[in-house]
């Protein structure tokens, strides 16, 4: 059982606050406080929502609104503690490592042993026979022979001029042009507020992020608000003159001059 469904829930009777009146009066849909007032906050729109009708059906019903939030931020976070469970068979340890390594360096050393062995059998290893003293014979002088007569010149024939080869050059297909990747818009960032001024008063707004409603109650002298989107945001206000949006840190102004009268107003213009 949620601990903050149980104090909503039980603040709203204690008033003597119907789920349905309470709904009419915070504009809030009566499945989303249903959603509140079970726990069930995986049926809420998402975590923005969330928040934002806590904090404004806590000041409905006159309860602490940091301490609901952040008690909604305990419940939302909280997960199932880790057990660490031993393993029945522990692992065996392998102990025949060393001994292999040992048993293998030994018989590394007799081959060794025996290869040395058999070669000094053979006469490779060991002192060298001295070789027996090579008889040099004595030179023959031989007379010299007559120098050549030296010939005419003949005639060089001029080399034969092959035929050229033609070079073919390789024709290289052109490589296709990069597809160019779609870009996401950039981001809107939106200031929604009510200045906290004498005469102003409260607001019902609603605002839809991206074509997803993402805020709907009503807002207090001195409240604001920020929301993000990539490709569009819009807003309906039922009292525009105390309603005043910046865009990316520019200042819009009031939503409307007439007071009372619902307005639209959405980013970019239409």
């Amino acid at each position: 059982m949620s601990e903050l469904g149980a104090r909503l829930r039980r603040a709203r009777e204690t008033n003597g606050i119907s789920l349905a009146q309470a709904a009419a009066d915070t504009r809030i849909l009566l499945q989303s406080l249903q959603a509140l007032e079970e726990g069930a906050f995986e049926r809420l729109p998402s975590d923005v929502v969330a928040r934002g009708f806590i904090r404004n059906y806590s000041q409905y019903l006159g309860l602490p609104v940091d301490e609901m939030i952040e008690l909604y931020r305990r419940e939302r976070g909280a997960t199932d503690k880790i057990r660490i469970v031993p393993a029945t068979h522990p692992p065996r340890t392998r102990m025949y490592v060393l001994p292999s390594f040992f048993a293998i360096f030994f018989i590394t050393l007799v081959l060794i042993g025996l290869a040395y062995v058999g070669l000094s059998a053979l006469g490779q290893i060991g002192e060298r026979a001295t070789p027996s003293a090579a008889v040099i014979p004595s030179p023959t002088i031989v007379p010299p022979s007559p120098l050549p007569t030296p010939e005419p010149p003949t005639a060089v024939s001029a080399p034969t001029t092959l035929p050229a080869t033609p070079v073919v050059t390789p024709t290289v297909p052109p490589s296709p042009e990069p597809t160019p990747m779609p870009t996401l818009a950039a981001p809107i960032v939106v200031e929604v507020r009510v200045p906290a001024v004498r005469g102003n008063e409260n607001s019902w707004v609603r605002v839809q992020v991206d074509g997803t409603t993402v805020f709907e109650a009503i807002m207090r002298a001195g409240e604001q608000r920020t929301f993000t989107a990539q490709r569009r945001v819009f807003i309906r206000a039922g009292n525009p003159t105390d309603v005043e949006v910046t865009v990316n840190g520019l200042q819009q102004g009031p939503l409307g001059t007439v007071p009372g009268q619902p307005v639209n107003w959405s980013w970019p213009p239409n």
